[in-house]
């Protein structure tokens, strides 16, 4: 069986089991790990087979041993990393990118991404965007339309069931926003539009799972406008933990916008949780965000960084808890058909066929 080496620069992330899940699930292709780190590091995601770099005395050998036909990088920066090794042994290389990597959103942002990936689109046999609008951000790059597709990230659906939420008549109305804490989430905006309707709903609260940098920017504000007993900071979670959060809540928010820097997202997996749990969901129109969730149907989507707009959303959940029901059962059905793992793994390996093939059609 030929084999896939994935590139990581480092272990997976508590929050990224979904790419741990598109590492080891190949069941076409014999799925290894090649990375600049020591295995006892890979702590939370563990690999069966793993490969310092450091200690590949002959890179040539090693793919023959290996079977490489490919190597995968999970992200466009670490494909630079891995680019002339590759290029060096004429192996493929394909590349994922996932959001701020393959950004067009600010000047500055477009002009480093079309230097860096300069070697990257002559070279590179392969590029897969998580979503439309990133795709389309590829091609504002230069990467050759022909090379560039699009594979939705998979959920592991037996880990978010299906759960019809109602709206409680006593006690707490829990809304839930799980995300890293950096500015592209949002949190600021969305703490404005909680302001905003925890008067009228005055047993609303929000719960905020996740860690980041803008985490004691998020707290100040909590602070200085006396949220406290209704805003909560979990920290981060790990899937299992989340999932139980999920059944938990009764609202989903998040409230995604562009950064300063042109950081956008692709589809967050969030997003794609809280729709395959049952729960209502208010987002923005924002990178591939309006490819998940169809306004007034599977969701309700508001202009980025407007927190009137983002609360009148909240609003509209919060005063007609007779739609929940119609909205989440045909939200359920886009993730079943779009966004379960097992389909997408199966696109993803169909992928791997079709960029071979037309790699070795290339070669003389």
């Amino acid at each position: 069986m030929k084999s896939i080496a994935f590139y990581l620069q480092e272990p997976f992330k508590i929050n990224q089991k979904f790419m741990y899940n598109q590492t080891i699930m190949l069941d076409q292709y014999r799925p290894i790990v090649i990375g600049p780190f020591p295995d006892s590091e890979n702590v939370l995601y563990p690999f069966e087979h793993y490969y310092n770099i450091n200690d590949i005395q002959d890179f040539g050998a090693f793919f023959q041993e290996q079977n490489v036909a490919a190597i995968h990088a999970h992200q466009g920066k670490f494909a630079l990393d891995i680019l002339p090794i590759a290029v060096e042994h004429n192996i493929p290389v394909i590349v994922h990118f996932r959001g701020r990597d393959s950004s067009t959103q600010t000047y500055k942002r477009f002009r480093e991404n079309v230097l860096r990936y300069q070697d990257l689109v002559k070279q590179g046999a392969g590029f897969l965007a998580v979503c439309d609008f990133l795709a389309d951000e590829l091609k504002k790059l230069g990467f050759p339309k022909k090379k560039i597709h699009v594979l939705y990230g998979g959920l592991d659906l037996s880990m978010y069931p299906y759960f019809e939420r109602s709206l409680p008549t006593a006690g707490e109305i829990r809304i839930l926003s799980v995300a890293r804490l950096v500015e592209k989430k949002g949190f600021l905006t969305l703490l404005k539009a909680f302001q905003r309707i925890q008067p009228q709903y005055p047993r609303a609260t929000l719960h905020i799972i996740g860690t980041g940098k803008d985490e004691e920017k998020i707290r100040l504000f909590i602070e200085e406008n006396q949220l406290t007993d209704c805003v909560f900071l979990r920290g981060p979670m790990e899937s299992e933990q989340i999932s139980k959060e999920l059944r938990e809540a009764h609202l989903f928010c998040l409230a995604s916008e562009t950064g300063v820097d042109g950081d956008v997202e692709g589809i967050p997996n969030a997003l794609k949780e809280a729709m395959a749990s049952g729960l209502p969901v208010i987002s923005t129109i924002h990178g591939g965000i309006p490819e998940l969730i169809e306004h007034r149907k599977t969701g309700y989507l508001v202009p980025e960084k407007n927190d009137l707009k983002l609360a009148q959303g909240l609003k509209y959940f919060l005063d007609h808890p007779r739609l929940w029901k119609r909205y989440t059962r045909n939200a359920r059905q886009v993730i079943d058909e779009k966004f379960d793992v097992l389909k997408q793994i199966q696109v993803q390996q169909q992928l791997y066929d079709i960029i071979l093939e037309k790699n070795d059609e290339r070669e003389p």
